[in-house]
């Protein structure tokens, strides 16, 4: 600092130049002039810390205004965000409160709706128990019948064989029938060729070229024989068919009364068979509704969405008034 030219040393500060007043060097010794230098470099030093002080008290003056300035700003924002707090709580609450009592008034209406839902189920349940009753009173009624009509079907088996046997017998008898008339036919042709022949010679008998007493009574003989085969091959065929129409119509009537009990079985076997899917859908329904009531009871419980609910808005209101 001893160093610096004029032009660059600093303006004289007052304790400088009151030192340089009253301590002049011409009258200083060298000891003194010595502490003189020291003193003025020394007194030059603080000099330059009070104006680096200085500096930095402007700064730091500065600094703190600008910092009341954003505390002032940031005490406004904070005091108008507080409103807004203020009124989004009192909002908030007015919202809790009109929720709460919907809340309350939704669970007032799943009640009724659960207790109507438990009505319409317990008249339901017991309908189809009724039904459900009636329907196994009605299946033992028909068992009771089935079992009644077991005889019948048996007889009806017997019927159905005997029936049978029966065709059987009457093919035979047709086909019987047919070879006796085609042998009787056949007999009839040959005696029908032999009486031609006996015309023949009776007509040779008329013109007088045979003798006629033996040709006579052959031929008397030969027709009263033809006649009385004729007469016992018609009753015979008469016999036959009528007693084929008497089996034919015996055999009609059994038929009929087979055809009515087998339609009465086949009734019966449909009302029972339609009785037992009644009886199994009763069963499916009864258990669908159960599962229903159940999943009903472990999904939809009002009093325990209530309780949650409850716990929940107590917290909720506590932490705000807390706040």
């Amino acid at each position: 600092m001893l160093a610096q030219s004029p032009g660059d040393a600093p303006p004289p500060t007052p304790h400088l130049t009151i030192l340089n007043t009253y301590l002049k060097p011409k009258l200083l010794t060298s000891l003194e002039k010595r502490v003189k230098r020291k003193t003025v470099v020394a007194m030059k030093e603080l000099s330059q810390q009070i104006q680096e002080t200085k500096c930095r008290r402007e700064r730091l003056l500065k600094d703190s205004r600008q910092l009341l300035e954003e505390k002032y700003r940031v005490q406004a924002e904070n005091q108008l965000f507080m409103e807004y707090l203020r009124k989004n709580k009192e909002q908030c609450e007015k919202k809790q409160e009109e929720l709460w009592k919907q809340y309350v008034q939704e669970c007032g209406e799943i009640e009724r709706e659960r207790q109507e839902l438990a009505s319409r189920y317990n008249q339901r349940n017991a309908a189809l128990q009724a039904q459900l009753l009636q329907g196994r009173k009605t299946q033992k009624d028909l068992k009771q019948q089935l079992q009644a009509l077991k005889p019948v079907y048996k007889i009806k088996e017997g019927q159905d064989v005997k029936i049978q046997t029966l065709e059987k017998e009457q093919e035979k008898v047709r086909s019987e029938t047919a070879t006796k008339d085609r042998e009787a036919h056949f007999q009839f042709l040959r005696e029908k060729a032999l009486m031609e022949k006996e015309l023949q010679e009776w007509h040779l008998m008329e013109l007088g070229q045979i003798n006629t007493t033996g040709l006579t009574r052959k031929y008397k003989a030969l027709a009263l024989a033809a006649k009385q085969a004729h007469s016992e091959f018609c009753g015979s065929l008469h016999r036959e068919n009528q007693q084929l129409r008497k089996e034919l119509q015996q055999l009609s009537q059994e038929y009929g009364r087979l055809d009515a009990v087998r339609s009465q079985l086949e009734k019966h076997r449909q009302l029972a068979k339609e009785q037992q899917w009644y009886l199994e859908a009763l069963t499916r329904g009864r258990q669908r509704l159960q599962a229903e009531r159940e999943r009903h009871h472990r999904g939809h419980n009002p009093r325990l969405k209530e309780q949650r609910a409850s716990k929940t808005m107590l917290s909720t209101k506590s932490k705000a008034s807390s706040k």
